[in-house]
């Protein structure tokens, strides 16, 4: 059994492939697999060069592309590893990713996932930024509520937590925050503050293309977390029967907030539904959004029985509510 496995899907072949299993066979923790995903490019490990033959590189291939909640959840029944870790095929994992991450989840039992601080990086490789994340446990329980903590890829955690929670596949592209979002509900997770990836950021990537489908895709994970917090059913299975039609040809955004706010509102979840009227108003950026989010909120406080929280989450936002300080 090796240390960690780390899982790697890819759909098509681009000049980052190569350099993003590279960083992983690099890794100063060299007891590793690294199961690498042809997700319906027909290549397999051909694809990979030199480093495909690298013995610790294991390889499962679908004829066609079956998505990123397929790809992950074959991989992970077929990880052997005690840990599983995460990988883009267009990023780029630091030397002691791994063995950081596999020390702190080792030196706290109770910890189930490890995120790393993360900088930004061009299609040129070049350093341009700096990766949102937050750090605590206490922190990520709070700031699930609406959206990842730290970056998706960066993740390694207990085989356990992804045997538990696989990801469902009606989630096209942002299948990773829905799984987060029931994973922190059972395990703390944290993220280590040292930069130990590079997350690329550019125009060919999976989710540039397709912005609408994943703010409504994190907006439906939004609503279920919030379901499950609230105590009540997520009832899984008929919002996505409801939402069909909506996640065969997403609204744009700003239509997508209000839908999820009216639906708070109908459900009485008054902070989900003054973040959501929040959100409304920073996407419309006009007087009608002003209008349709100040309206929002005022029905969240008048018919939903007033909400400090909410009032707060409306005007200042997750952050300064829950006084939540970014790495």
């Amino acid at each position: 059994m090796p240390a960690v496995s780390v899982i790697m899907a890819y759909h098509r072949i681009t000049p980052h492939l190569r350099p993003a299993v590279r960083s992983i066979l690099a890794q100063t923790l060299g007891d590793l697999e690294l199961i690498a995903v042809d997700n319906g490019t027909g290549q397999g490990l051909g694809a990979l060069g030199e480093e495909g033959r690298d013995p610790r590189v294991r390889l499962l291939s679908f004829p066609e592309n079956r998505g990123i909640a397929a790809a992950h959840n074959a991989a992970v029944a077929m990880a052997c590893g005690e840990f599983i870790a995460m990988m883009d095929y267009d990023d780029l994992s630091l030397p002691a990713r791994l063995e950081r991450q596999v020390a702190a989840l080792r030196a706290d039992s109770a910890l189930g996932l490890v995120f790393t601080a993360a900088a930004t990086i061009d299609a040129a490789d070049r350093v341009v930024g700096r990766e949102f994340a937050i750090a605590s446990p206490r922190e990520h329980a709070a700031f699930s509520a609406y959206a990842m903590p730290a970056n998706s890829p960066t993740l390694t955690a207990r085989r356990e937590v992804f045997a538990r929670f696989p990801h469902r596949a009606e989630y096209r592209i942002a299948p990773d925050y829905d799984f987060y979002t029931r994973a922190a509900e059972a395990w703390p997770s944290r993220t280590l503050p040292e930069v130990l990836f590079h997350y690329r950021r550019h125009a060919g990537q999976t989710t540039a293309g397709t912005p609408a489908l994943q703010v409504l895709e994190n907006a439906l994970t939004r609503l279920l977390a919030a379901r499950r917090r609230a105590g009540r059913p997520e009832a899984f299975a008929e919002l996505m029967v409801r939402t069909a039609a909506m996640r065969d040809r997403p609204p744009v955004p700003a239509d997508t907030f209000a839908w999820l706010a009216e639906r708070a509102l109908e459900e009485k979840l008054a902070v989900l539904a003054a973040h959501s009227a929040r959100r409304l108003i920073n996407a419309r950026r006009n007087l009608r959004g002003l209008d349709e989010g100040l309206s929002l909120m005022l029905e969240a406080q008048v018919n939903g029985g007033f909400s400090a929280e909410a009032l707060r989450i409306f005007l200042t936002g997750p952050l300064r509510t829950h006084d939540l300080r970014p790495l």
